[in-house]
This record gives C-alpha cells, structure tokens and sequence, in this order.
C-alpha cells in the first residue's frame, strides 16, 4: 500500500515511522512547504518521493492513502484535493479549524466513496475502549451525570508557534485537548444538546483554559474541565466520571473503576478495577504509544476492505459542532443549542 504524508511535522514523522515498520505498506511520497526541511527529510526517508506542493504529490504519485497531519487551518483544502482525486485520506484531530469547514468538507463526502479517518487515537486505548463496551452493556442503568477533565502542564508563559495563533489552529486547549474529552462523551452518552461555559487566555492569544456544562439528549448533565497550564501534569491525562442510576463509572489511560448498587452482567461483581496492564495486546511497534499504531492498522485495514472507520468525518464532525457551540457559548455567555451538520 502506497501511503503520502502532507506536513512532515511532529505527527508526520510519528505517522511515518510507524507506517514504514507494518508489512505491505510504503510511505512512498512526502509533502511539506517548508523547504529548510528538505534535506533532511531526504535523508530520514530516503525512498520517498519529496514535494513542495502537496497538490503535485496527490495528483502525480499514485496513492492508495494520505494522510494530513499539517495546521488545522489548511485541513479542508488538503482534504478536498483528496476528494477530487479520488484518494482516500486521514486527518489528524481536530477536523477542521472551524463548523464552516467541516460542513463544507461533509457535502464533498456525502457522494464520494472514499475512506476518510479523523485522527482521535485515544479511542484506541484499552481502558477507554473497555469501558465503551462496559458502558454499551447498560451496566450502570440510566446516566444521570458525566463529569470529565483533560491537563497537561505545558503553558506557562507566552508560548510561539502555529497553535497558538487562532488564524493557523482555530483555538486552543478546548480545540486542541478538549476535543477527545468531547469525542468519547459522544460516544459514550449520545449527542449533547445544550452547552454553556467559560473559556480564559492566561498565556496566549487562544484559550489556556476552558470549563463547560452541557446537557445531553437523555437531560444528563456533564461537564468538561481542560487546562494546559495547570501544575502537575507532566504528560496529558484525561478523566471521566459516568454516574448511572446503578452506579458509577470511572476510566481514565491507566485504569477503569466500576462501582455498582447491584451486579450487572457481564460483571458479577459490584466493585471492580481494571488495570491497562490486564487489558493490553502489544503492537509491532511503539513510538508515541500503542494507541497510534493501533490507529494506523485500523486505518490501513479499512482502506483494505473498503470500509468506513471508527473515526469518520461525519463522525468527527459532530464532536466540531459541539466545540463549535462551546465557543459561541462562551463568547455570548449564554446557553447555545448544538447544531449538527446534516
């Protein structure tokens, strides 16, 4: 399988090393506009193809897959040379830098038979995933409430660089972590209705904070708390809380803590934790966690089979309209209803 990288950046070259090391595949062409990066890219991945123009590489390599791991701003356009040309695509979370984009990309999509993948890894957790099988079991009865949290300690002073300018990644924390809090509280609990909330610049010219409640289509109520700038987090660690009307869920990368009023099939016990070490199958390769190979595999495997993956763009698209009423609830401080893209 012939695979191009557009962006040969932090997530390009973690998507290269670990496409180059699974059988059958061969990152054969290379796109990235920044020509100081030439040389050395020629080095790193001497049998690709280099381009400067990712227009070029789309239209004369033959590919089977692209993936776009560039700003968020330049997303759709990449996304749509893909469309055009009948190559089937991944992007790297978040979709786009904005609803407008999504939308737009979405109508491009409805008629194309391609397979498209949005990079939310996380999902490829353990933990995580057990937890969605957990939660698909019915096993805590009616949700009630969802609390959930994502930080990381980076953000302390002014900060440089592509993510910190709305103009190149569309917003900040909320955009750039919140993200896969908001992707699992869909996939977890169904669409969410109504959100209200409060983002805060400490640091940057985007948004360093963010706090938001939200109200879900079963009246469950959540909320979502994200923070780069905050003590104590030396890698980012997300959290979420699931209270039902048998009990409690809590799951985060390390663990799944389950306590129950009264036992749920499959579980026969009312106070269960499940480490990741229990729940674990290695990878081929590891170089940023499993959770990226597993998401590469999965994506190569789709294209094989011709299939939809577990991210989609339509799927990602409900997860840019609920960020996108965040950030409109915040700016009017007001409640917003979300608007999914049809």
């Amino acid at each position: 399988m012939k695979v191009g990288i557009v962006g040969l950046g932090k997530m390009g070259m973690l998507h290269t090393g670990i496409l180059n090391t699974l059988n059958d595949v061969h990152v054969a062409a290379v796109a990235e506009s920044e020509s100081r990066l030439m040389k050395y890219i020629k080095n790193a991945i001497p049998r690709a193809n280099v381009y400067e123009d990712y227009q070029k590489m789309i239209k004369i390599e033959e590919l089977d897959l692209v993936y776009i791991t560039t700003p968020p701003s330049s997303h759709m356009r990449i996304a749509l040379e893909c469309v055009n040309n009948g190559v089937n695509f991944f992007i790297e979370k978040p979709l786009t830098s904005n609803l407008e984009e999504a939308t737009k990309l979405c109508a491009e999509l409805k008629n194309a038979e391609l397979v498209h993948s949005v990079g939310y890894n996380m999902r490829f957790l353990e933990t995580f995933l057990k937890a969605k099988y957990f939660l698909s079991q019915k096993i805590l009865g009616e949700v009630s409430s969802v609390k959930s949290s994502m930080y990381v300690s980076n953000i302390f002073s002014k900060p440089s660089g592509w993510r910190f300018k709305k103009k190149t990644s569309g917003g900040g924390v909320l955009l750039e972590l919140g993200c896969h809090l908001i992707d699992f509280l869909l996939w977890y609990c169904g669409p969410i209705k109504k959100v209200s909330g409060q983002v805060k610049s400490l640091y940057s010219a985007v948004e360093d904070t963010a706090h938001m409640e939200m109200e879900f289509s079963n009246n469950a109520h959540g909320v979502l708390d994200t923070s780069w700038s905050i003590e104590g987090y030396r890698t980012p660690e997300a959290n979420i809380e699931i209270v039902g009307s048998n009990g409690k869920l809590r799951v985060n990368q390390d663990f799944i803590k389950i306590e129950l009023a009264s036992p749920a099939p499959p579980l026969k016990e009312t106070n269960v934790i499940i480490y990741k070490q229990s729940l674990e199958n290695g990878v081929p390769f590891d170089v940023a966690g499993p959770d990226y190979t597993k998401e590469d595999m999965h994506v190569l495997q789709c294209v094989k089979e011709k299939k939809q993956p577990l991210v989609n763009v339509f799927e990602a698209s409900k997860t840019q309209s609920v960020i996108q009423a965040m950030y409109d609830a915040a700016k009017s401080e007001s409640i917003r209803q979300v608007e999914y893209i049809e």
